[in-house]
């Protein structure tokens, strides 16, 4: 009897879970016939397979352990969710901070590799040479000449110092003065052009103006500087020789020689004193070699009715010489004939 309990529930849950055969269907029906589930002639399988699924569902309900599952409260949900953006947020916050720090940074190193550093360049040249600044002033370095200065040139000031000769073309810059310094003497322009020559390392420079206005001024060793002089284009600045046996001349009493004269009056002088004391009274620039002109000598009288470019063609041919000129520094050039 047991075994066909087991063979009668085995059939009902293969019935409900749609696995019964024909034949099975066959004997269930009747086996539930026989235990009179029905009560009556008239039999219905879906009725008393529910009524014996209910029995099993009971039986097996009361074994097992009622398991409640507890859904999350929607307070509980905003909490985690708050919380979660809090982290969120706070997390993005200092990755933000960190890369714009980082940006900061290498903006801030970029910067300062970019401030060019300033170093001392210094040019000795063994023959005449032209040097463009790079605030575009023009130098022309005579040969065996000196020059140094920074490079670049500070915000302040340009400053150049010499030995030698050379003469400058200033580019204007009226926030930044243009200084030449030559033994202690000091000559400011801003925009000028002017010749400084320094004959020796200890001796006092010589200043002429071509151009513009300069101030001259004295270094003294404390480092204090005095006015000398102002120069305007045509004049030369020297200082007079101190004569051990006189009183020294004061600040204000030292010379600016005017290269002025009426006429110029030559009876045979040699044309290494020539050159110069035309190119003063014209106020150019002759540039020439002694050894080239050594031993030939000029006669004849000048006036500013002439024309220097004439005068020094004349003295050319009269002397087998070659006369060269360059405009952007109103220089004339004598050289020996090379034909």
């Amino acid at each position: 009897m047991q075994e066909r309990k087991r063979e009668l529930e085995k059939l009902i849950q293969k019935y409900s879970s749609g696995q019964l055969t024909d034949l099975e269907r066959e004997h269930l029906t009747k086996w539930l016939q026989e235990l009179d589930v029905t009560k009556g002639d008239s039999f219905e399988l879906e009725g008393a397979s529910r009524q014996m699924k209910e029995k099993i569902d009971a039986r097996l309900l009361s074994t097992e352990a009622t398991v409640k599952i507890q859904h999350p409260s929607w307070l509980f949900l905003c909490k985690i969710a708050a919380f979660v953006l809090f982290c969120f947020s706070f997390s993005w916050f200092l990755l933000e901070g960190n890369s714009t720090g980082e940006s900061e940074q290498k903006g801030s190193v970029s910067v300062a590799k970019s401030l060019p550093k300033s170093i001392k360049k210094t040019c000795t040249v063994v023959q005449d040479s032209m040097i463009l600044l790079e605030d575009g002033s023009k130098v022309r370095l005579l040969a065996n000449s000196t020059m140094s200065w920074p490079q670049p040139f500070p915000k302040e000031q340009r400053a150049i110092q010499l030995q030698g000769k050379a003469f400058f073309e200033v580019a204007h810059d009226k926030t930044r003065p243009f200084t030449v310094l030559a033994s202690n003497i000091l000559t400011t322009a801003l925009g000028t052009s002017f010749w400084v020559t320094q004959d020796t390392k200890n001796a006092k420079p010589r200043v002429r103006l071509i151009t513009g206005r300069v101030s001259i001024k004295e270094r003294g060793k404390d480092g204090k500087e005095r006015l000398l002089a102002y120069l305007t284009p045509g004049q030369t600045w020297k200082e007079r020789p101190v004569d051990l046996k006189k009183e020294q001349l004061s600040a204000a009493e030292k010379p600016v020689e005017m290269a002025v004269p009426i006429a110029l009056v030559f009876q045979h002088r040699p044309l290494t004193e020539v050159l110069p004391a035309i190119a003063s009274f014209y106020q150019t620039t002759i540039v020439f070699t002694a050894d080239e002109v050594s031993g030939l000598s000029l006669y004849g009288t000048y006036t500013h009715e002439n024309d220097v470019a004439q005068i020094l063609q004349t003295i050319c041919l009269a002397n087998d010489l070659e006369l060269k000129f360059n405009s952007e520094t109103n220089t004339y050039t004598i050289v020996k004939n090379s034909q």
